[in-house]
């Protein structure tokens, strides 16, 4: 014998409520999957309007994402109000309703975890490549580090290729639950050379050519820009004329003996299994030169793309 909740009309405060919360299951729950589709993918719209056109106005996506929830909430309930009672479906049942939330958090938790993950940059290390609170979309697979929300799955070997000059995305060596980014510069067994502002890897002097200057949004003076050319990979990196040429702070760090340091900069050789990193933002950047080495297992994956 069939429940006669199967028939029960919605309820318009839950409704409300789901609406509210989660537009899409707010549609569901009254038995309105095509409205549940026409939320969902507005609010992948805001999602994607607020990374790529509102950069620096979060606070206008977040009232346009509040708005839309509102909307949804009247909108179900009253919806909820002109049902008739009939046989509900099953997405629009408690059970069904759990169970479409779970399998998309976990489709979402997969893709972050194994494939894409999004990262928000906070500081000016990378500039001009990478400007601060600029959006990253990584690209995790093959790299042999897996997980998200600071949750580790699992570790295996990294069958992606790292070249220098990619952008990685790796845990800090001092603390592995922060997640930097910086320039691949050394490979393993590389001999890197930074003396007087001047790169060599191997001990051949990296070209870089002067372009226009760096303006800044917060200061009058500008900074020095130059194109830097690592192998097939050219970008912009950018030095500071009255900045010391050796890192100010050094600290103890794994296999540093690979390290001489002077007071024009510093000479390393990279051990196997590990990469030395800089920031493009030469003269404000903490980076190998600093703490040292990035361990292959500690990388995350390869910036993809970039959302300034």
């Amino acid at each position: 014998m069939e429940s006669t909740a199967i028939y029960r009309k919605p309820k318009k405060w839950i409704a409300a409520v789901l609406g509210l919360l989660i537009p899409p299951a707010g549609m569901l729950y009254v038995a309105r999957p095509r409205w549940a589709a026409a939320y969902f993918a507005l609010a992948l719209i805001i999602a994607l309007g607020s990374m790529f056109v509102l950069r620096d106005r979060e606070w206008a996506g977040n009232v346009i994402a509040l708005l839309v929830a509102i909307i949804c909430a009247i909108h179900a309930s009253r919806l909820a109000g002109d049902s008739r009672e009939i046989r509900r479906p099953w997405y629009s049942r408690w059970y069904g309703l759990v169970a479409i939330g779970v399998a998309f958090a976990a489709l979402a938790f997969g893709v972050r975890a194994f494939l894409f993950e999004p990262f928000r940059f906070p500081s000016e290390s990378m500039a001009p490549s990478i400007e601060p609170r600029a959006h990253l979309i990584v690209r995790k697979w093959g790299y042999g580090n897996y997980g998200t929300y600071g949750i580790h799955l699992m570790r295996t070997g990294m069958s992606s290729e790292v070249r220098r000059g990619d952008i990685i995305v790796f845990e800090y060596p001092e603390d592995t639950a922060l997640s930097f980014a910086k320039r691949v510069i050394g490979l393993p067994r590389d001999r890197i050379s930074y003396h007087n502002k001047r790169l060599k890897v191997n001990d051949e002097e990296i070209p870089i050519r002067r372009i226009g200057d760096y303006v800044h949004r917060d200061r009058v003076a500008p900074s020095l820009q130059y194109l830097e050319r690592l192998g097939d990979r050219e970008y912009a990196i950018r030095i500071e004329p009255e900045a010391p040429a050796a890192a100010p702070i050094v600290r103890a760090f794994p296999l540093k003996e690979n390290c001489a340091y002077t007071a024009e900069g510093l000479s390393c050789r990279v051990p196997d299994g590990h990469y030395f990193v800089l920031g493009d933002n030469r003269d404000n950047s903490s980076d190998s030169r600093t703490w040292g080495f990035v361990a292959a297992r500690n990388i995350i994956g390869k910036v993809q793309y970039i959302v300034q």
